[in-house]
């Protein structure tokens, strides 16, 4: 059985639901995947590596810290600029019909060639 459900009735945080940034430990962690042995469990590399979270000095990881929020920073800028990059015309948008006359004409016209 199929429920409808009208885009009225939904809020906008029901539309999209926002992803949970990740936190610190989730971002060493991915970092440190790259350096794991590839027959070691990932349970036990997973253990392994948040021992050495638990072992590194507040300085490195308030360094860490600031170098995982410029590179977030970064992707987001990125993100934006290739949503704004990758926007489509609508079809019956006036001024891309008449940018497309306007392209039509300049293609039919003669060249003139001194």
């Amino acid at each position: 059985m199929f429920y409808f459900i009208e885009p009225e009735t939904l809020s906008s945080p029901e539309k999209i639901p926002k992803r949970r940034k990740p936190n610190m430990f989730i971002m060493y962690r991915k970092d440190m995947m790259k350096y794991k042995p590839h027959n070691m469990p990932m349970t036990k590399y997973s253990k392994l590596v948040s021992a050495w979270w638990k072992n590194i000095p507040a300085e490195e990881k308030a360094r860490l810290q600031r170098r995982y929020q410029i590179d977030r920073d970064q992707k987001l800028q990125e993100y934006a600029r290739n949503k704004i990059e990758t926007k489509v015309p609508l079809k019956n948008d006036p001024v891309n019909e008449s940018n497309d006359e306007l392209t039509a004409k300049n293609k039919s016209a003669p060249v003139n060639e001194s």
